[in-house]
């Protein structure tokens, strides 16, 4: 007899790309993040772990990451909580060999192929890549007979949208028509719901690096009733924070300007966030940057990470890399009615026709000049070529312009 609606239960915390045996550059190391994602799971009390793939960095990473591994999974054991995971392109060789052995996890899909459990009235359904690539849709052979009756979740290591990837591409209408309620995916670091909210990227629990921004954490699923689940709850787990911050140069001449103006801006997007931790930020530099002033001199030469307290809870640190997003300062209208060089060239840097035709003029004669023969001929389309142009041009203008203010 199935089971009633009312009385019915599954939870579920999901997670993926782990990397146990990867240290990250800021942070904690796979191994504390696997840590924190097993004690959240037994904090919460969950019936499944479920993982959605590269829960291992690599092949070579297998002798430092299998004890805390199964000690994780005895500890989940313990607790009661069945662990079912997948293999990812990562960890699509060594996951399954050190785990085969252990009745505390249960992979599914080993080799290449669709596979399918029932635990406590859950159809868990899932695919494990077979090697590190995988440049077939794994759903050209998913079986018209695995979903089953009961209520049904799947799971799978999967580039969606991605039609020439070579990471098990997907497409979004395969999670919609596959008849299963809802997907639990891995691969991509950052997560959110894909499909129509049919499916899920979990992302990494923890930021592995600056290009991997926002919040970070897992999520837990729970049974609405014996046909559907409800919607997925965010958990944030990652001690440490990516963010992006721009900051406007517009008016400010001076270098300390600059640096006040991007303390400003960072305290400003911290007193933001519902975060506790470290924010490591990246500067947008925008606005227009004043004649002389240089955005190198105003990070550093160093290349050193600077730090400052900001609101309580959090520190910030602004890492050396930044964008330049800014343009110049020089007003060109103004320049061009002038007269002299700089006029001219204003006057030039204003037409983008006469200008992109004197840069092919002199592309074609560098490539006939034997000094330029052996680089080779990159020839950039007309927007790169104008675009490269006119930064040249400024630079140009800006270099003269310091000139006329040092009177030289």
């Amino acid at each position: 007899m199935p089971l009633c609606g009312i009385l019915f239960s599954m939870r579920i915390l999901a997670a993926s790309d782990i990397h146990l045996g990867r240290r990250p550059r800021h942070g904690e190391s796979g191994h504390e993040s696997w840590q924190r994602v097993v004690d959240t799971a037994i904090e919460l009390a969950v019936d499944v772990l479920l993982l959605a793939g590269d829960v291992i960095e690599h092949e070579r990473a297998w002798l430092s990451v299998y004890a805390p591994l199964l000690d994780g999974l005895k500890r989940l054991a313990g607790a009661n909580i069945r662990t079912i995971a997948v293999a990812g392109n990562h960890d699509w060789e060594v996951f399954g060999r050190l785990v085969a052995e252990e009745e505390e996890i249960t992979v599914l899909g080993s080799g290449g192929k669709w596979e399918s459990i029932d635990y406590r009235g859950v159809r868990f359904i899932g695919w494990s890549f077979g090697q590190s690539h995988h440049d077939r849709n794994p759903f050209d052979r998913f079986p018209d007979d695995i979903v089953g009756t009961s209520l049904s979740i799947g799971v799978l290591h999967t580039d969606v949208g991605v039609s020439a990837s070579r990471y098990a591409p997907t497409q979004m209408r395969d999670f919609e028509q596959s008849a299963v309620p809802f997907w639990v995916l891995g691969h991509i670091h950052k997560g959110g719901p894909v499909a129509g909210n049919t499916a899920l990227y979990c992302g990494s629990p923890i930021a592995l690096d600056s290009s991997e921004r926002g919040a970070h954490g897992v999520w837990l699923i729970e049974a609405e009733s014996t046909i559907r689940w409800k919607e997925p709850l965010f958990i944030p787990l990652s001690p440490l924070r990516y963010e992006e911050v721009a900051c406007d140069v517009t008016d400010l001449v001076e270098v300390e300007d600059v640096r006040s103006a991007l303390r400003r801006e960072v305290r400003a997007y911290s007193d933001g966030l519902d975060f506790s931790g470290t924010l490591y930020v990246t500067v947008r530099f925008t606005g227009s940057l004043a004649v002389g002033l240089s955005l190198d001199t105003v990070m550093g030469a160093g290349g050193e990470e600077v730090s400052f307290p900001a609101k309580e809870g959090i520190a910030c640190t602004i890492l050396p890399g930044y964008i330049d997003a800014t343009g110049t300062a020089i007003d060109l209208a103004s320049l061009a009615s002038g007269s002299g060089a700089d006029a001219q060239l204003a006057r030039l840097l204003g037409d983008d026709a006469l200008l992109l035709e004197l840069y092919r003029r002199l592309e074609g004669e560098s490539m006939n000049v034997s000094a330029y023969s052996s680089l080779g001929e990159v020839r950039l389309d007309d927007d790169e070529a104008l675009r490269e142009a006119k930064r040249a041009g400024l630079s140009l203008l800006e270099a003269m312009a310091s000139e006329k203010q040092g009177g030289v």
